[in-house]
């Protein structure tokens, strides 16, 4: 299965029937059905459908009342009977002298029944294949569209990392650098052997390292691409690698405070919620 975009839209006709379907963002799989009163009965063959071709989403499916020429409306004579003798009754009681008239019964309008029309069954169950079939190919065109996006935007993340990567080493030495000498000035006055300040000033550099964050960003891009290309349900794998990319962005942002590599990291995250925002209209 492609990966697909949970938005779409679909319409079909066979017989009398003519069926709309709707789809939209959703967690789980929701689907709703409006049909008139006499296809209830088949609400569980058009969810079986429904299901059949989706695993995400909410699913709208409209099927409005048939335009059938030469629908017959019977008269229940035996509640037009009912009907006239309570209202009898009443007049008598009463005492009324009016007469209970024709436009009286008439107003009951449980007397009068509609014949159902007849079901064409393979006609109703053709329109809602169709229509599912028209917004299937919907979905999967918009998924299309949604997945070149996210790849050009995680080709603008593999250039950020490598700036940053490159900055890095940079980083890291003046860091050092302006560590070491800062530490000399402050002990200016106070014996203290060499070899000793340099492992200090290692340690405290090592603690702004971000060779560990560089290295699990680039695997996360690596996975996040072949999920991509797995063709599944891939929304919420690709949610929750967002949030692990998020996760080691911010410890970058928090472990340097270098310009360059701060403004990378802006531009990350940016391009971060862009993503995250297509992916949730993912499947």
């Amino acid at each position: 299965m492609q990966p697909q975009s949970m938005t779409g839209f679909g319409r079909a006709e066979a017989g009398s029937f003519k069926v709309e379907v709707r789809s939209s963002n959703h967690k789980n799989l929701d689907i709703h059905i409006n049909v008139p009163h006499y296809l209830y009965s088949y609400d569980p063959a058009i969810r079986k459908s429904a299901r059949s071709r989706f695993n995400r989403g909410r699913i709208d499916i409209f099927i409005p009342k048939q335009e059938v020429e030469g629908v017959k409306l019977r008269v229940n004579k035996i509640l037009a009977r009912e009907y006239y003798d309570a209202l009898n009754s009443i007049k008598e009681e009463l005492s009324i002298s009016d007469d209970i008239s024709i436009n009286v019964i008439a107003s009951q309008r449980d007397i009068f029944v509609m014949d159902e029309p007849e079901i064409d069954e393979n006609a109703l169950m053709n329109a809602i294949d169709s229509a599912l079939e028209e917004l299937n190919k919907s979905r999967t065109e918009e998924g299309d569209n949604l997945i070149i996006d996210i790849r050009k935007r995680l080709s603008l993340l593999d250039e950020f990392v490598a700036r940053i990567e490159e900055k890095r080493d940079v980083y890291i030495a003046d860091a050092r650098n302006r560590l070491h000498d800062k530490l000399k000035e402050l002990l200016d006055n106070v014996q203290i052997d060499e070899a000793r300040l340099i492992q200090e000033t290692a340690i405290i550099v090592e603690k702004s390292d971000i060779t560990e964050e560089i290295v699990r960003l680039k695997s996360h891009l690596k996975q996040f691409d072949e999920v991509l290309k797995s063709g599944d349900t891939i929304g919420k794998k690709l949610d929750f690698m967002i949030q692990e990319m998020r996760r080691e962005i911010n410890t970058v942002s928090s472990k340097t405070h270098d310009i360059n590599i701060t403004n990378n990291v802006v531009d990350m995250r940016h391009e971060i919620e862009k993503i995250k925002e297509q992916v949730q209209n993912l499947q």
